[in-house]
């Protein structure tokens, strides 16, 4: 069964490994976006989304970094 993954960080070379992973584990609507704050222009986050099988080692391996589930939690 294939899920949607959408995660937040702001370890920019956390997201970057977890961006090879789900491209080389298959993954589909693989995307890596970044989010400023709207006054300051400061970088805020990045957002990592990708659409794998459930049992896919790039959704575990989300596990093992400092990915959450909503950016308010960072």
């Amino acid at each position: 069964m294939k899920v949607s993954i959408d995660v937040y960080t702001k370890d920019m070379d956390a997201a970057l490994v977890a961006f090879k992973k789900a491209v080389s584990e298959g993954a589909t609507d693989v995307g890596l976006r970044s989010s400023e704050n709207y006054e300051t222009n400061e970088f805020e986050y990045l957002n990592l989304s990708f659409v794998a099988e459930h049992s896919s080692d790039a959704i575990s391996s989300l596990d093992n970094g400092s990915f959450c589930k909503d950016y308010d939690d960072l």
